[in-house]
């Protein structure tokens, strides 16, 4: 309530102005005594918290001149903040139709209009105000945002797309990962009808936006390993490690097949190790320890994972290093008490891994055990990443 009278302080400032300004045009008294009315009776119904009565009042009374205009967007925002959108909105289309009102002005109107209906969840009402503000306006950057947000809230996938002449034009690198995404979106709903050139047309339309989206090559991936296409999807598997090494440890399982099929098991575990020499990522290092132990036995395995695990110590290869242990006990004589302790061991740890989430949006802090393209808290795109450190990779 005080927030609101402070708030009204300089609009009553203003109308006194106004007031005393043109008091010398005898023909006004009668319509400004009538304001004056309206405008002490706005302010009793304030008083006595009969808040809408007293909107109406004041709107009323208020008539938008230059000097009053930020005072009646600053009532606006004070209702959106408190959560109060049908007042915040009453005060915005009044100020849209204020037909006199500058265009700078009208358009911030239409700007702010368009925020209360998204906040109100009314999407087909805000995109029509954003759209309206698409052509040369100072806001159409934040305009184009906010109908890329409506638009992937409504899965109106499409819809984002036919924006891509103005997406494309402002070089705005968010909009066009977003931009990307969509197209991935579509590729993933032709994927399940097995349009398999539309799917690829798509894919490519995506990493055009955005070379660096690793999810156009994932899907990408999956097309030519489902056709038997290896070598093609080998390559994407790279550049996904190029494009993103965080998401990277979720495709090493489907990258290993691929070129098992193609008979250079060798050169995919160069690459593993590679990665792991990058990275220190504990999927590779379990996946490069399985050749290790193919190819050379399990003493130069276990060499290689604890200097891992000195190097960088994770639950999960701690883990993999107490499977080892029980696999071959060092002590013959207590064998089997030995493999008893350690079976203890990597049940807690097991245990403890099966409760802690395993994914983490880099924007918002959100935590998953599932993976999701979109984040199902802030709806950023591609920003749930494995968690590293002493829990995760």
């Amino acid at each position: 309530m005080l927030e609101l009278l402070f708030l009204l302080l300089p609009v009553a400032m203003g109308y006194g102005w106004f007031m005393g300004r043109n008091s010398v045009k005898q023909n006004d008294q009668s319509a400004k005594q009538a304001l004056s009315i309206k405008y002490s009776t706005g302010l009793n119904y304030l008083l006595s918290n009969q808040q809408d009565k007293a909107i109406d009042y004041l709107l009323e009374a208020l008539k938008v001149e230059d000097d009053s205009v930020e005072a009646h967007f600053a009532m606006a925002n004070l209702f959106r903040k408190r959560g109060e959108l049908d007042r915040a909105l009453k005060v915005h289309e009044h100020l849209v139709h204020q037909k006199h009102l500058p265009n700078k002005d009208k358009q911030q109107a239409i700007f702010e209009l368009g925020k209360d209906f998204l906040s109100a969840g009314l999407y087909d009402r805000a995109e029509v105000m954003f759209l309206k503000l698409l052509k040369n306006t100072p806001y159409s950057l934040k305009s184009l945002h906010f109908l890329m947000q409506i638009y992937q809230s409504t899965k109106d996938w499409q819809q984002g797309i036919d924006l891509k002449k103005v997406i494309v034009k402002t070089s705005d690198k968010k909009l066009l990962h977003t931009l990307a995404n969509f197209y991935c979106e579509l590729a993933s709903l032709a994927l399940e009808k097995d349009e398999f050139i539309e799917v690829i047309e798509l894919l490519e339309h995506a990493l055009i936006q955005d070379p660096n989206s690793c999810r156009a090559n994932w899907l990408m991936a999956q097309i030519y390993q489902n056709h038997q296409q290896y070598n093609e999807a080998c390559q994407c598997y790279q550049d996904i490690y190029q494009q993103d090494k965080e998401f990277f440890p979720d495709v090493i399982e489907n990258m290993h097949l691929c070129y098992q099929e193609i008979d250079e098991e060798d050169v995919f575990y160069k690459f593993i190790r590679k990665v792991y020499d990058e990275t220190g990522s504990t999927s590779a290092l379990l996946k490069y320890l399985s050749h290790l132990e193919k190819k050379y036995g399990v003493q130069k395995s276990k060499e290689f994972i604890l200097f891992a695990l000195k190097r960088r110590p994770t639950i999960r290869g701690f883990k993999h290093f107490v499977k080892m242990q029980m696999a071959v006990p060092d002590i013959e004589n207590s064998a089997e008490s030995h493999a008893e302790n350690l079976e203890v061991i990597k049940e807690l740890i097991a245990s403890y891994l099966n409760v802690k989430q395993r994914y983490s949006c880099r924007s918002c802090g959100f935590n998953s055990s599932t993976h999701y393209w979109s984040c199902p808290s802030c709806r950023d795109w591609e920003q749930l990443k494995p968690f590293r450190g002493l829990e995760g990779e």
